[in-house]
This record gives structure tokens, sequence and C-alpha cells, in this order.
């Protein structure tokens, strides 16, 4: 059975399990992954719910609750981490991943990660708290302190993103990924081949997609960029795009 097979069975008996226990959830998903689950369930008599342990959350758990059982605390489901380093040292997104893929966790048993100054946020089962909290002591070669946080306020909590300009010639997949990574035409189509490029967190194999404003690229182990603004179009015909990357 293939993976992408798996995901309704897993939801099926977690969904069972609620019935019986009142309350049962998922690792964190993609939200390809949610609206996957979202339409599996549209019309099964049961309550389902997506969280990820704060309002903006990208990475959610999908939680299943019996309505005669009540409502569920997020303190049972979720913990909040914040990795601290020193000023001098610099750290993104990638490098904090890497530093727990490294440990052995695997990427669907912790949630978002928000960068902030010096220092980041990080969502994760509530099991891992501990074990994260005692082993992470590096990141690669800069030390790093971890301390468990309240959930409270996460809310507000966004990854800051950093914007630059340029023109395409049109909003094709292939040659808004150019402008983004910085990459020659014929290596965004062998990323693109490969599978290793995602639109909207789903996997995109068609170099002539069309992207609008809001679309999200990631090129696995080169990052992820937000298609901000699509503008006005030069007298060339080439059109202006604003570009958010990611930390």
């Amino acid at each position: 059975m293939e993976q992408k097979d798996l995901l309704p069975a897993r939801m099926d008996d977690l969904a069972d399990n609620a019935v019986k226990t009142g309350c049962a959830a998922s690792r964190f998903l993609t939200p390809a992954e949610q609206r996957s689950v979202a339409e599996y369930f549209k019309y099964k008599p049961i309550t389902v719910s997506f969280d990820g342990g704060h309002e903006s959350a990208e990475r959610t758990r999908v939680v299943f609750t019996n309505a005669d059982w009540g409502e569920y605390e997020r303190s049972e489901l979720f913990t909040a981490l914040k990795i601290e380093w020193r000023p001098q040292d610099t750290l993104g997104h990638r490098d904090i991943l890497g530093a727990l893929m490294a440990l052995g966790i695997k990427r669907d048993t912790v949630g978002d990660i928000v960068m902030e100054e010096h220092s980041a946020v990080l969502v994760c089962l509530p099991e891992l708290g501990g074990y994260i909290a005692e082993k992470l002591s590096k990141v690669g070669r800069v030390g790093v302190n971890v301390t468990e946080i309240s959930l409270d306020g996460l809310s507000a909590k966004k990854e800051e993103l950093s914007v630059k300009t340029d023109t395409v010639a049109s909003l094709r997949l292939d040659a808004v990924l150019c402008a983004a990574f910085g990459l020659s035409r014929a290596k965004a189509a062998e990323h693109i081949a490969a599978g290793r490029v995602n639109l909207d967190h789903t996997q995109c194999l068609q170099p002539a997609k069309e992207l609008s404003e809001g679309s999200l690229l990631s090129v696995r182990g080169m990052g992820r960029v937000k298609l901000l603004e699509v503008g006005s179009v030069s007298r060339k015909g080439r059109v202006f795009i604003k570009i958010g990357v990611f930390g």
C-alpha cells in the first residue's frame, strides 16, 4: 500500500478511537494532508478539528472528538519550546530542523518552527519536549539553550519574510522558480522533474503550471518562498513580481 493510501486508514483508526475514548489526535500533518483529511471526513459523523498549538499554525494535528466527551486541552496535545543562541551567531529554519532530524526526531512529531531574533520557537508532541530540551545543546557548531514556554500568545508569532523584487517572462512554475532561487532554466527543470519542487505543499511536476499571488514554492534542500505580489507588465513584456523568502 502506498504512503498516500495509508493516511485515510490511519485517520479512520483515530476516529474510531475517539468514539470510544472521547478524543484522539494524529501527528503533525502538512497543509496538503490536512486538505485531504478534511475532504475525506466531510460527511462522516465525527467532529474533526485542526490544531497546531496556535491560531496561525501551518502544520497541525487532526483532532477527533466525541461530541458527548467535551473539549480537549491544548496543553495535553502540544509543548512549546524556545531555542536561543548568542547574538553573534546566525541560524535558520533549515539549521534547526536539521539538528532535530540528527537527534532521530521524525518531521511529523514537530509542528511549526518560527524564527525570531536570535531564537526560534517550535511546537512538538508533549512526549518529545523533555527529550529535545535535554539533548539539543548545539545546532551545527552553534551552542543553543532550550526551555519550555507557555502556549499562550503563540498565535502572534509569525515568521518574517525577506522580500525581493524581480521580473519574469511569465508566471509559469519554472520561470518563478528561477527568479526565486537564482536558478538556470535547466536547473529548475531538473529539480521539477526529480520531484523536489512543491507548489502549495504538494509535489508539482508541471513546469508550465501557472502561479498566482499567494502561491507557496519550496525546493527540497533549498528552502521555500511565497509569491507575494504580481505587478504590472514591462514594455518588454516581463511581469514584475515580489517574492517573500522564508528565513
